[in-house]
């Protein structure tokens, strides 16, 4: 029974990693992976273990159970019932599934390191992949012929276009670019014996990470960035925070007054002023679908159907649309109640495994718990302007994620260091 139980375990862990690996450029892969490590999860819960119990802070399973009921009762509402219950299965109960899952078994700095290094190996790949599409309009794991409009939404500056990588946009790609950067800075610059290699690996890979972040000119992947990095060295880095504060605004202020640089900044398809505009018409329009229903909300999965039909422009009744805020969209389907539950929910992953890390300070899981927490803050903060949690890719990034920092924390208090 014991080594069964080691089978499926491992099952699962191949199949949580392979997703991690592949979601960048395969959503079927992900979903398959998700499924199968479901089954696997099920069959060692109903079988092999004594019990049905999971591994998780109370606090946590509230603030999840919380968020579950109130996706669950805004189908009370919902014009599109058949919609709003595959979408309840489908993009709500799956994710959270997938973080109990991942918060049960990956319980320990073993299961930490294989994350790490599953990330690094994805990494490599997917910013290979962007380097030679950037220079050469071609996503070598997604369609391997030139063609000038690069997946829709090139925006061309003396020829080259702005890098997406396997991503459909740009926002998509500098989004897993943030996730990405901040985890691996958070886990290079902090104090780890015998882990120099390690560093090294993933402050080269993290630096690559934010020259790619910076050229898909992407201002809320920029806001969230400084956003996050304030806060580490806010918290981690406070002896340097006047130093670092003023050679960012140097950089700033010099690489403003490069031409070239200013005109990639300043230029392209999607401008400043109608990018802002387009968003805060969506805003209104959201709003206005959020106080339909602001306690209970007006179903699961509906925003898109409803803004069809609330929008007050040209397309109305023609086109549907992403409020282009998670929180607000969030609102409108699932109520007030349910925003602010996930929002705790999410906020207590972090506080609470930041805080179990803090007895394994110096360790790898130490570090890739600090990671991990500034990756999902730089999502959290990012979503707020763009559709990061209604994107399939995206979403698994950060729902693993998340059930690694809860595990990883964990697995800090069985650390004994010498």
């Amino acid at each position: 029974m014991v080594k069964t139980k080691v089978i499926l375990n491992t099952g699962i862990e191949i199949a949580v990693l392979l997703a991690l690996f592949v979601l960048p450029f395969s959503k079927s892969i992900v979903e398959i992976c998700i499924i199968a490590g479901m089954v696997l999860f099920a069959v060692k819960k109903l079988f092999y273990d004594k019990g049905l119990t999971l591994m998780l802070d109370r606090r946590v399973g509230i603030f999840l159970g919380l968020f579950v009921l109130a996706n669950i009762l805004s189908l009370v509402n919902t014009a599109y019932p058949l919609m709003s219950l595959k979408a309840l299965v489908s993009k709500v109960l799956k994710w959270c599934v997938l973080f109990l899952i991942i918060a049960d078994t990956m319980t320990s700095p073993r299961h930490a390191r294989r994350m790490l290094m599953v990330m690094i190996a994805s990494s490599v790949l997917i910013l290979f992949d962007a380097y030679y599409q950037y220079l050469f309009s071609v996503d070598i794991l997604h369609y391997p012929e030139y063609y000038r409009i690069f997946k829709g939404e090139s925006r061309w500056i003396t020829g080259v276009c702005y890098p997406t990588a396997s991503f459909p946009y740009p926002a998509d790609f500098a989004v897993w670019l943030n996730v990405i950067f901040f985890t691996f800075v958070g886990v290079s610059v902090l104090d780890l014996a015998r882990e120099r290699y390690l560093k090294s690996r993933l402050a080269l890979c993290a630096g690559i990470a934010g020259i790619f972040l910076f050229l898909t000119n992407n201002r809320g992947a920029f806001i969230a960035a400084f956003l996050t990095m304030g806060i580490f060295v806010a918290v981690r880095l406070r002896r340097f925070a006047a130093i670092i504060v003023i050679a960012l605004l140097a950089l700033g202020f010099l690489t403003w007054r490069v031409p070239a640089v200013k005109t990639m900044l300043t230029s392209g398809v999607l401008d400043v002023r109608l990018s802002f505009a387009d968003r805060t018409g969506m805003w209104k329009t959201g709003w206005r679908i959020f106080t339909e229903h602001p306690v209970i909300g007006n179903g699961v999965n509906t925003f898109f159907e409803k803004f069809k039909n609330a929008r007050d422009d040209r397309d109305r009744g023609k086109f549907g649309s992403y409020a282009h805020n998670c929180y607000l969209q969030m609102a409108a389907d699932i109520g007030l109640p349910g925003v602010l539950s996930f929002i705790a929910f999410v906020s207590a992953v972090i506080v609470t495994n930041l805080r179990r890390a803090r007895s394994a300070t110096g360790t790898m899981p130490h570090a890739l718990v600090v990671g991990l927490a500034m990756g999902i803050v730089t999502f959290m903060v990012h979503a707020c302007v763009d559709t990061n949690f209604y994107s399939l890719n995206l979403a698994a990034l950060f729902w693993i994620c998340l059930g690694y920092l809860e595990a990883t924390g964990r697995s800090c208090r069985t650390i004994t260091r010498t």
